[in-house]
């Protein structure tokens, strides 16, 4: 008797991870499944963009590896606005606050009289996920 090994195309993957994305068994992707693309190429799962939470981010990773014929998930480009947020407050002085949707950072409060507005966005914009910032000082 031969054994034949079955496995899944790139294409039934990228489906299957659709629908976890689509699914409500796990209410968080409601709204950031429009943030958030997947790419599969022989196997080997990219998911990138933006959610809200870490824990969406492990859900993702964790989901996608059990998928049948996905052989490595990446997330290294999948960014979630609490570290984002955690990461600018590292770079920005005391007095600005920081709210973070989907990788856009929006900067408000009050700026120190010694810190220019151009040098902190160019900070925040160095933090990785960061996709844009806003400013209204």
């Amino acid at each position: 008797m031969i054994e034949t090994k079955t496995t899944q195309s790139d294409i039934d993957i990228q489906a299957a991870l659709r629908q976890v994305l689509t699914s409500a068994e796990y209410a968080p992707l409601t709204h950031d499944r429009r943030h958030v693309e997947i790419a599969v190429q022989d196997g080997v799962v990219t998911v990138s963009g933006h959610v809200k939470t870490p824990q969406t981010v492990l859900y993702l990773r964790n989901r996608a590896a059990t998928i049948p014929g996905v052989k490595a998930v990446q997330i290294e480009n999948l960014f979630d606005d609490e570290t984002i947020r955690r990461e600018v407050g590292k770079v920005i002085p005391y007095g600005v606050q920081v709210r973070v949707e989907y990788g856009t950072v929006i900067l408000t409060g009050q700026i120190p009289q010694d810190t220019s507005v151009e040098e902190l966005v160019k900070r925040v914009a160095l933090v990785p996920g960061v996709h844009r910032v806003i400013t209204t000082f």
